[in-house]
C-alpha cells in the first residue's frame, strides 16, 4: 500500500493533545479520502470513519446523530478520547 508523507505528518498532529477540529482538503480525485481511511488504520487511538456519501438524507440531524453514536461509543467502551472521521463533510446543509 503507497502512503503519502503527508500521513505521517497529519497521525503527528492528531496524536498531539487537541481541542481544535482537523480539516484534510484539496481538489477533487487527489487522495483524501485514502488518506482518511489511512490515517484511520494507523492511528492508536479508536476510530469512527463515516461518509455523507453514504446516506441520502446526509443533513444536521444526520450529523447529530453520528456525533452522539460516537459519543456513546466511547462511553460504552470506556475511551478517553476517539477521533471522529467524516468525509464528504461538505455535503450536509448547513
Amino acid at each position: 500500500m503507497y502512503v503519502r508523507k503527508i500521513l505521517k505528518s497529519i497521525e503527528k498532529q492528531i496524536n498531539r493533545p487537541r481541542s481544535l477540529i482537523q480539516v484534510i482538503s484539496g481538489p477533487r480525485q487527489v487522495g483524501k479520502t485514502t488518506l482518511a481511511r489511512q490515517l484511520s488504520e494507523r492511528l492508536e487511538v479508536k476510530t469512527v470513519y463515516v461518509s455523507a456519501d453514504d446516506t441520502i438524507a446526509a443533513d444536521v440531524n444526520w450529523l447529530d446523530g453520528i456525533w452522539q453514536g460516537a459519543r456513546d461509543s466511547m462511553r460504552v467502551s470506556g475511551e478517553k478520547e476517539l477521533v471522529l472521521i467524516i468525509d464528504e463533510i461538505q455535503k450536509i446543509a448547513d
